[in-house]
């Protein structure tokens, strides 16, 4: 015959009892609030913060695939080591959802991709880990098989309008174009040659120059363009190549005043004259990765920059030592602890306002505009796509009609 429980028994299962409705409760609760709720996709209408570009060097990512043609150690390690390519993506990953309140970068000028490939298993890795209205679909990329492959790319979840890049020849350049509420963003990243092979910065000039001509035909149809050229200059804000051939500045007024060739402004500029860097050389912290701006970004259509909000994205996991120089991945050999990247990311705050309608310049565009008058090939309407197709189809020599571009004389004179 079962034994009857005596009253202490009883006492004793009572709380028991209790705590086990209560979790029943709770979870009775929580299914009829039903899931929690996902951010609001970015598509439709733009975010109260606005919008975080970011670029970032983010060291020889390589994919997946060893490419007999390529003889480069870490290629051939990547291609060989499914375990080494998982780890750095997940470093970068965890990297970059660190920014933006989980979300990761609204806009990312990446350098140092191998290939197309590279840059989808980043964003693989990145959308595995976002829900599904914060995923990365857009992609500008161009292989360029001219000398090592370290390219630049743009990643985004922000709708893309110009998807093919452009052809800037043997250069390290993409163009995307980026369209928020019929507002337009025209972004370029960029690689120049590094200072190892390029002692006397000739070739970072030409770099600049190129760019500096896109910049002048982009501003020919629309002297308050919203263009941001960012990357991996190997030059820091006080270079020439910078300073003088980009005619880019830290000094916000300067920019808003003008002069007869658009004056750009260098958001990074202000770290650097802070003594801050994102690249650790010999003791000694270096400015190499730039976001740099057009003057329309300082006016009140279609998208503005926020230049104090401007940021090196550092942290203990990303960095090392006692100087808390970038925390690398290294090679196949390092044995200190891995990290995503050898140089620290950059990233600033944009806004996108009001789609362009009639032109509300900043004084600097306006100066600039006055001494260049459109010329018949500017006239188009600004709902024209730009880059325009005769320049997306032909040489560097095509896209500024009547004269030739400091790009083919530069790619003459000079390799990469």
């Amino acid at each position: 015959m079962p034994r009857r429980r005596t009253v202490g028994e009883a006492e004793r299962l009572t709380p028991l009892i209790v705590m086990m409705l209560l979790a029943f409760l709770a979870a009775w609760l929580t299914s009829r609030r039903g899931p929690a709720p996902r951010p609001a996709p970015p598509r439709d209408s733009a975010p109260a913060d606005g919008y975080l570009f970011c670029t970032w060097n983010v060291e020889n990512l390589f994919d997946d695939r060893d490419d007999p043609k390529d003889d480069d150690a870490g290629e051939d390690w990547f291609g060989r080591d499914p375990a080494a390519v998982g780890s750095k993506l997940d470093l970068l990953a965890e990297a970059l959802l660190a920014q933006n309140g989980g979300r990761g970068p609204d806009i990312l000028a990446l350098v140092e991709v191998e290939t197309r490939r590279s840059v989808e298993l980043l964003r693989d890795a990145l959308n595995a880990r976002l829900p599904p209205d914060w995923h990365y679909n857009g992609i500008i990329h161009r292989n360029n098989r001219t000398g090592r492959r370290i390219e630049p790319a743009v990643l985004t979840r922000l709708p893309v309008v110009e998807a093919t890049a452009t052809d800037f020849g043997i250069r390290r350049i993409v163009a995307a174009r980026i369209m928020v509420g019929g507002a337009p963003l025209t972004v370029f990243a960029s690689h120049w040659t590094s200072r190892l092979t390029d002692t006397d910065g000739a070739k970072r000039a030409a770099y600049a120059g190129v760019l500096s001509d896109a910049l002048a035909e982009r501003l020919g149809s629309d002297p308050a363009a919203d263009v941001l050229i960012a990357g991996d200059f190997n030059d820091e804000p006080d270079d020439p190549s910078v300073r003088d051939s980009l005619n880019a500045t830290g000094d916000e007024a300067r920019v808003r005043v003008g002069g007869t060739r658009p004056i750009l402004l260098n958001v990074t500029a202000r770290l650097a004259r802070q003594g801050r860097g994102t690249y650790r050389y010999r003791g000694r912290w270096e400015m190499l990765d730039h976001i740099v701006a057009s003057p329309g970004l300082l006016d009140d259509r279609g998208w503005r920059i926020l230049p104090g909000t401007v940021e090196i994205r550092g942290g203990r996991s990303l960095q090392i030592g006692r100087d808390d120089r970038p925390r690398r991945f290294g090679n196949r050999q390092s044995r200190v602890p891995r990290g995503p990247s050898d140089h620290f990311a950059v990233t600033v705050r944009l806004v996108a306002g009001k789609p362009p309608g009639p032109i509300a310049r900043s004084q600097g565009a306006a100066s600039w505009a006055a001494c260049n008058p459109p010329s018949r090939n500017s006239s188009r309407p600004t709902s024209t796509p730009w880059p325009p197709p005769v320049w997306r189809q032909r040489t560097a020599i095509a896209f500024l009609p009547g004269r030739k571009s400091a790009f083919a004389l530069a790619s003459r004179a000079t390799s990469r």
